[in-house]
């Protein structure tokens, strides 16, 4: 995946915009800086963006964004989907031991309050023409009809665990085949 020198450069920009507002509010009360995360772009899932917390106090947080979303929609990407993960990076940063609603108070307060971005928890990119992994189906049937499982719960069942049909409340079973 190849994205051009001015893309990235204007992630950074946006980045680093963000982080000043922030430092400011944080710095207002009198809390630590949030560590500049790292950038990472995919162009493999039809989700825009993603942050991933710190696995560790001393490390930092992940940034993934989107590539061919930022490639076809770029001033919305840099205005509202960065602003969403950095937002949801702030959240673990001030409460790092409670475990808070992802678009909850605190999450909204940040996007409206610190970065003046309404708070949307969904894009709304077309999706078209991104290349997504499919996961494999089983089939399975019951005693109304005909069900298919992914790989990871056709191997649960094959380890004891029973699913049932919603409809007749029967168990499922591997479909053999007519």
């Amino acid at each position: 995946m190849t994205v051009d020198a001015d893309l990235t450069r204007a992630v950074d920009r946006r980045l680093n915009d963000l982080l000043a507002r922030a430092h400011r509010e944080l710095a207002a009360r009198g809390l630590p800086p949030l560590p500049r995360p790292e950038i990472r772009l995919f162009d493999d899932r039809l989700d825009a963006g993603r942050a991933l917390p710190p696995q560790r106090s001393s490390a930092t947080g992940v940034i993934e964004l989107n590539a061919v979303y930022l490639d076809r929609a770029r001033s919305a990407m840099l205005e509202e989907t960065v602003a969403h993960e950095l937002a949801h990076l702030l959240v673990f940063h001030l409460s790092p031991r409670r475990r808070l609603p992802p678009h909850g108070e605190l999450w909204r307060e940040i996007m409206q309050g610190w970065f003046q971005v309404k708070p949307e928890r969904t894009h709304q990119f077309p999706t078209q023409g991104i290349r997504t992994r499919r996961q494999r189906r089983w089939s399975y049937r019951c005693s109304c009809s005909a069900h298919e499982l992914t790989t990871v719960r056709h191997r649960r069942a094959q380890r004891g665990t029973v699913y049932l049909c919603r409809r007749c409340r029967s168990p499922l079973h591997p479909d053999r085949g007519p």
